[in-house]
């Protein structure tokens, strides 16, 4: 969460402050950012504009804070996706993976305008590097633990690249289809699998062709 803002900690608080951010999510579908107001967001979460003050000064706080819920909720889904019991082949669950995070672009109100619309925040930069990090550390323990990929500092960073070049593929696929283009996360895919298996050897649950090293 950006410093400027404290989430609320009283029930009754909360869900106003959750009301504000879903609230803007929604604005963010059919208004543009520099549309965007404070007193059109009150307006659409049904609270007062000093009930919106009190938790946010403006509205690239409120901005903020949504990206930041998005980033939380980013980590969940890896955590999600890493859990076992993990598909057979490490292509399978790398296809899992980028599935997991192609249907937020599909389904998550305001996702798509933010990232490509947006403004950029420096108040959520560091956390959101902190969650590229997080998303990579389940990404290498599942690969390492069920797919073979050996445990160590060129894996670990192996990985991380990947988790990069994959974000920057979906947002490829995204720009212009609200559906996502199905040849370009077919690709993130291959990509991603290819790489992370270059030279090095198959292990449990993988082999060539079948989702292991090419």
């Amino acid at each position: 969460m950006p410093a400027d803002i404290v989430e609320p900690q009283q029930q009754r608080s909360r869900e106003k402050f959750a009301r504000v951010l879903e609230a803007t999510a929604r604005l963010l579908e059919t208004t543009s950012y520099d549309d965007l107001g404070t007193k059109l967001i009150a307006a659409e979460a049904g609270v007062s504009i000093g009930v919106l003050y009190r938790y946010f000064p403006d509205k690239e706080a409120i901005v903020g804070a949504l990206v930041t819920r998005w980033l939380r909720l980013d980590v969940e889904i890896a955590e999600r996706v890493t859990a076992p019991p993990l598909p057979d082949t490490a292509r399978d669950f790398i296809a899992g993976l980028v599935t997991a995070y192609a249907e937020r672009f599909r389904r998550e109100p305001g996702y798509r305008k933010v990232w490509y619309h947006g403004p950029r925040i420096p108040a959520v930069d560091a956390f959101g590097k902190e969650t590229d990090r997080e998303i990579s550390a389940h990404v290498h323990r599942a690969l390492v633990a069920r797919y073979g990929l050996p445990d160590t500092h060129a894996t670990r960073r192996r990985v991380h690249l990947s988790v990069d070049v994959g974000a920057h593929l979906l947002n490829l696929a995204f720009r212009e289809l609200p559906d996502g283009d199905p040849e370009i996360l077919a690709d993130a895919v291959v990509m991603m699998e290819r790489f992370l298996f270059a030279d090095v050897p198959a292990g449990p649950g993988s082999s060539p062709g079948d989702g292991g090293r090419p």
